[in-house]
């Protein structure tokens, strides 16, 4: 490359950084907002300035938009506050029997709580229950188990969804409920094959789900494959529908019976570690009732990598799961028994109590669950600009909600991707169909401003709108 090249492309790209620094935050906003993708959009964008706590930019502040998975950000920094930073689900599993010459006759309870992290694929390092159950067992000298396992998942009743959940996005990984007893993300592994008539020749769980049945409603087809799953509890069974050929599939749902998987995993666990197990329901009900002792006292990790794993995942089970702890907090508080079907109300009660407290109203939040599926979940980025300020510098123990959230990287488009700013800025996305919603902090280690943009029902591509956010967010913070 000759000189006068290298010194073309210097030129170029300093223009090109002059050009995207020359905008003032809200000539940013007003570029960003005035985009053809957006003429009958609902938007709203804000941008503070944190060290004078004032906004320095924005477009229809006051209106309430879907908000999407921006709304994990509230429960998170709730359950910081209201949970503590250290806070940790825990799982007892009892004895409910006796134990004579190494052999334990009668019950093992497993009593769950609500932790969303038995068994997580995403949390690898934390400890296992299964192991922990096996190492338990061994240290009582226990070489044979005569009786049965029982998950016991009462502590939350039907309905494990949030009511106002879409049907049809319960059967999707994204959709799974939340149970008392989690387990394995509560997700199954279906491999099945279907027949020219629409009919399950073969089927599989992995892992293994005892009682739960896969169901066609499918109608045959020589050429077209839709299928459509359902959950239908009462079965239990994952109903499918659409149209199929004889074609063989591999999807993973959500599981609606997580509890059977964990017993079942327990069980083929003791007999490969040569821990002796004979299922007798006799013993069990003879023995059912009496009084138990604690084998385990199983833990989650800490609040804070719980936090991080949803908020980098964008995961709604876990962060619908925080919102029912704090409720559960609330309702043991009163001296009340867990109900789950008031237990979301509950819980976000207690969240937007607390804001208050913190000096944030709650008037405009419009809270319906702890993950943002719900389409009800609606919010000005006017509350999003208080609570981003209120938690920027808001320690819990040394941890502040920005350590918590992920880099925006490759979240955002190909623009912000390919600038240095793209590893400075720290952000939690949301998005479904006609929403994208992203609220963060710049710069990532020591936050100087907060951002939030919401923006539904755009006529452009969800990629598109993403490119249009990012390269707002590069106009907005370069040189900055």
């Amino acid at each position: 490359m000759n000189r006068r090249v290298i010194i073309l492309s210097a030129l170029l790209a300093l223009t090109a950084a002059l050009r995207l620094s020359a905008y003032t935050a809200q000539e940013a906003v007003d570029r960003f907002v005035s985009h053809s993708s957006l003429r009958y959009a609902s938007v709203g964008v804000q941008v503070i300035d944190l060290d004078s706590a004032k906004s320095i930019a924005s477009y229809r502040p006051e209106q309430a938009n879907i908000t999407a998975s921006t709304m994990k950000t509230v429960v998170s920094s709730a359950a910081l506050g209201l949970l503590g930073p250290h806070f940790r689900f825990e799982t007892p599993v009892y004895l409910d029997g006796e134990v004579k010459d190494g052999c334990f006759t009668g019950t093992i309870v497993i009593r769950g709580l609500g932790d969303p992290t038995l068994g997580s694929v995403f949390l690898p390092y934390q400890a296992n229950i299964v192991d922990e159950i096996i190492s338990a067992l061994r240290t009582r000298g226990i070489t044979e188990v005569k009786g049965g396992i029982y998950g016991d998942d009462s502590y939350y009743t039907f309905p494990y969804h949030h009511g106002e959940w879409d049907v049809n996005d319960l059967a999707y990984g994204y959709g799974t409920a939340v149970h008392a007893l989690n387990f394995h993300d509560n997700l199954v592994k279906v491999s099945f094959t279907m027949d020219g008539n629409g009919r399950v020749a073969r089927s599989t769980f992995t892992p293994s789900v005892p009682g739960l049945r896969i169901i066609s409603r499918c109608r045959g087809s020589r050429s077209r494959n839709s299928i459509t799953p359902y959950l239908d509890y009462n079965v239990p069974a994952l109903v499918l529908t659409g149209e199929t050929s004889s074609k063989s599939y591999s999807p993973t749902y959500a599981n609606p019976i997580p509890a059977p998987m964990l017993v079942d995993s327990l069980e083929r666990a003791l007999k490969t570690n040569g821990i002796g197990y004979v299922r007798d329901i006799d013993d069990v009900a003879s023995y059912h009732g009496s009084e138990r002792t604690l084998l385990v006292l199983h833990k989650s990790p800490e609040l804070t990598e719980i936090i991080t794993s949803l908020l980098d995942r964008s995961d709604n089970m876990f962060a619908h799961a925080l919102l029912r702890a704090i409720g559960a907090r609330e309702w043991e508080m009163r001296g009340l028994d867990v109900t789950t079907s008031d237990l979301d109300y509950v819980g976000v009660d207690a969240v937007k109590r607390w804001l208050e407290q913190q000096g944030v109203n709650s008037e405009s939040l419009f809270m319906r669950d702890g993950s943002g599926l719900a389409r009800g979940n609606k919010a000005p980025v006017s509350f999003f600009g208080d609570m981003l300020t209120m938690m920027a510098d808001r320690r819990f123990d040394g941890v502040r909600l920005c350590d918590l959230m992920p880099k925006a990287n490759d979240r955002v488009g190909k623009t912000l991707k390919e600038n240095p700013l793209s590893d400075k800025i720290v952000l939690k996305s949301g998005s479904m169909r006609h929403v994208q919603c992203f609220v963060g902090y710049y710069p990532a280690e020591q936050p100087r401003y907060a951002f939030a943009v919401l923006v539904n029902n755009f006529t452009c591509s969800q990629a598109n709108i993403k490119e249009q956010i990012g390269t707002f967010l590069c106009n907005l913070f370069e040189g900055k």
